[in-house]
């Protein structure tokens, strides 16, 4: 445990207090909110968990499974899944379920873009980037990305991946040299130090100059990151940036990165043990169902983290930052011809924190699987309103930071109905 956090030892028993609501960070204003982005690669299948649709003669659900309600959110429980049965018991006042989300493609990549950036162009920065770019200067790693889709855009000096093995801190280090068959004289921690002073100067002079504006952006961009270069390297001591794929290491350095101030945003993902990722076609039930109690597994260690550690701004890191549950697609409603099931464009999200109307489902599905549309002003399903699709729920994350979404997606609306 690392001595600088002051965290609070929690045991199974004090697991249904931490269920309580988080009242008191909807003061907080946008500027000092965090964003967790915990993505799940390949493609759920969200009748296994977010839509319990089970008088749908469309669906094909599992036979053991059953809806279930807390509060007021139903889902599919399952024997083999305790863990999101848990989640819900301890943390429906808080949560909310975006059903019938459009994606507007079956392609892995395409959905991923689309998800996270509400184009397909690959050149767009994420919701993450953008939200962490604006105070990219208070922070050492604005936007981390312990692992899962990261699209800087041209954000990339406010982006950071650290690398499961470890990557950053060795660069960082300069233990990254061992990694090399090739050898070569490195200047010892004297000629370093003296190395950086020069470059931080030089730094600082060229963006005092008179230059152009793109030259003066470079200029300011390098003189930044030779800053941070230096916090970097007094940090190693006291945070590692290292973890591991099991979603509860991630949460452990996510917690640290936003208790210390270090980051704004930070993104995660859960590809199971080996890293198989979501996309079965083939044995569905199988390959998902233990994938979705091991991610719920992590998620209820994330909320222990977030809610034993401290803020920045408010009490705990609880009640200032929303953790966003996603994945690129979801799954065909039925089952295919080896047990599996195939790309569908419809899928679903989860929404973890203050700020947001909690304890609740928006959209849903109509009797062929698609989703129904949903008012923004009131997150209701309703006739006429539009298409609850992935650019949608990108705008309401940038609103929910104060960002205005319109220079960075355009034609949709931000779900301003679930925004406390």
């Amino acid at each position: 445990m690392n001595p600088t956090r002051r965290h609070f030892l929690l045991g199974s028993a004090a697991l249904g207090a931490l269920g309580l609501p988080l009242t008191s960070a909807r003061a907080l204003p946008g500027n000092q909110r965090k964003l967790v982005i915990v993505y799940a690669p390949g493609g759920w299948d969200i009748t296994r968990v977010f839509a319990p649709e089970f008088s749908n003669r469309s669906v094909a659900m599992e036979s053991a499974a059953e809806r279930a309600t807390a509060g007021g959110i139903s889902y599919v429980s399952h024997p083999g899944r305790p863990n999101v049965d848990a989640f819900f018991a301890n943390h429906h006042r808080d949560a909310l379920v975006v059903n019938g989300m459009m994606v507007r493609s079956i392609a892995h990549e395409i959905c991923t873009m689309i998800t996270m950036t509400g184009t397909s162009s690959g050149l767009a920065p994420d919701w993450p980037a953008i939200v962490a770019d604006t105070d990219r200067t208070g922070y050492t790693l604005p936007h981390l990305v312990l692992s899962g889709p990261s699209f800087p855009g041209d954000k990339g000096v406010a982006v950071a991946r650290t690398g499961l093995a470890g990557q950053l801190e060795a660069l960082v280090s300069g233990e990254v040299d061992a990694w090399s068959a090739t050898s070569y004289d490195a200047p010892d921690r004297v000629r370093e130090a003296v190395i950086d002073r020069y470059l931080q100067r030089r730094a600082t002079a060229r963006t005092m100059g008179t230059l152009a504006d793109a030259d003066a952006r470079q200029a300011q961009a390098f003189a930044d990151s030779a800053t941070k270069l230096e916090d970097l390297k007094g940090l190693r001591y006291g945070i590692s940036f290292t973890s591991s794929l099991l979603l509860q290491d991630q949460a452990r350095v996510a917690a640290d990165a936003l208790s210390q101030g270090v980051s704004r945003c930070v993104t995660m993902s859960y590809a199971g043990t080996q890293g198989q990722g979501w996309d079965t076609h083939a044995n569905n039930d199988d390959l998902q169902s233990p994938l979705w109690d091991e991610l719920f597994g992590g998620l209820l260690q994330l909320m222990v983290e977030l809610r034993s550690t401290p803020g920045t701004s408010g009490a705990t890191l609880a009640d200032e930052t929303l953790v966003v549950v996603m994945s690129e697609m979801g799954r065909t409603p039925n089952i295919n011809g080896t047990n599996g099931k195939d790309h569908w464009p419809y899928t679903s999200a989860m929404l973890v924190g203050p700020g947001i109307t909690g304890d609740r489902v928006v959209g849903g599905f109509d009797d062929t699987f698609y989703g129904q549309t949903v008012d923004p002003a009131s997150g209701e399903v309703g006739n006429g309103a539009p298409v609850l699709s992935a650019e949608s729920l990108g705008a309401t994350l940038l609103s929910y930071c104060d960002i205005d979404p319109g220079p960075f997606v355009s034609g949709v609306a931000p779900l301003t109905g679930v925004l406390a």
